[in-house]
């Protein structure tokens, strides 16, 4: 293994890890605060200015996917309750 492919993979790795934890802590703010409201851009500190609006994002988007999520998750529910209905009625049916 040359150190090209060595960095490569390093970098891949710190790149997971910083995805993970960026993830982690969108979660746990949102479990926490819920969707907040936007946050306060300082100019004069734009990279921590630049961090709000990245977790801000982030948890809107969990918001949408958990809005959004509901009635589909409420729709296969119901689908499979069907399902399983069907199956019971057609084993009673065979068995006779």
């Amino acid at each position: 293994m040359d150190w090209r492919t060595a960095f490569t993979e390093i970098l891949d790795l710190a790149v997971l890890a910083g995805a993970a934890f960026y993830a982690v802590y969108v979660l746990i703010r949102y479990l926490t605060n819920g969707p907040g409201p936007r946050p306060q851009v300082d100019l004069r500190d734009p990279a921590r200015s630049a961090e709000h609006l990245a977790v801000w994002l982030g948890v809107k988007t969990v918001a949408l996917g958990v809005r959004m999520g509901t009635p589909i998750f409420a729709m296969l529910s119901e689908a499979s309750a069907d399902v399983g209905d069907w199956f019971l009625s057609n084993l009673h049916h065979e068995s006779r």
